[in-house]
């Protein structure tokens, strides 16, 4: 009895002295500040990109780069300053010259594309197709071989220049598209086409046998890339 009233006294003393402890904790002003623990974030909020297209030949006189900023293949492009941006007529230039500017490499495949097509805009002769296969071998130069040797869009293209071309004899349609273009390392099953001189003469003759209806859809490809 006598230690349990020892016992009750001593709590009956601290009792007082732990409830100031607690007030001073409680009274403190930076507990409940908000934000006060909140880690900062590591996702910063992104940047809305900056929509700019332009619809002609370019060159960005500062790398001497040549670029086709379409809106009608770019949802978004990286703006080219206007004192840096230097027009370009189609007319004005020769993709064959030395001198030719050098083109924005990861959309080459895409400039040489619309380009080869402007040259069937007006019409679809042997002549024309001729100009329009040298043009699209570019997209195959050394520079730019590694970028669009997967580019099977201008594979395609090359195939149906070279078959509707009545001025290169079908013995020699195999040899001028190897020629013209880079081939991957390895083919898709739909691009086995390209993978024996066979399997090509095969496309080139379903192609022939379909003559007309492939005019009309390169007439209507190239009806669209009208503006340069």
């Amino acid at each position: 009895v006598g230690n349990t009233a020892k016992i009750i006294g001593l709590g009956a003393l601290l009792m007082p002295l732990m409830q100031a402890c607690n007030n001073d904790k409680s009274s403190s002003p930076t507990t409940n500040l908000p934000g006060k623990d909140k880690k900062p974030s590591l996702h910063p909020a992104k940047k809305i990109r900056k929509k700019w297209s332009h619809e002609g030949l370019v060159i960005n006189s500062k790398t001497n780069i040549m670029h086709l900023p379409t809106a009608q293949l770019y949802h978004y492009y990286d703006e080219i300053k206007p004192n840096h941006l230097k027009e370009i007529g189609r007319a004005a230039w020769n993709p064959q010259s030395e001198n030719a500017p050098r083109l924005n490499k990861q959309q080459s495949g895409n400039i040489m594309e619309i380009l080869t097509l402007q040259e069937l805009g007006k019409e679809i002769s042997d002549t024309k197709l001729i100009i329009a296969i040298d043009n699209l071998s570019i997209a195959f130069a050394k520079e730019y071989e590694k970028t669009n040797a997967t580019n099977f869009r201008l594979h395609e293209l090359m195939l149906q220049l070279i078959a509707l071309n009545n001025m290169i004899p079908a013995d020699q349609k195999w040899q001028t598209f190897s020629a013209k273009v880079v081939k991957p390392g390895q083919l898709r099953k739909r691009q086995k086409w390209m993978e024996t001189e066979t399997n090509f003469n095969e496309r080139v003759k379903y192609i022939t046998d379909r003559q007309n209806d492939y005019i009309a859809r390169l007439t209507k490809r190239a009806a669209k890339y009208s503006f340069t």
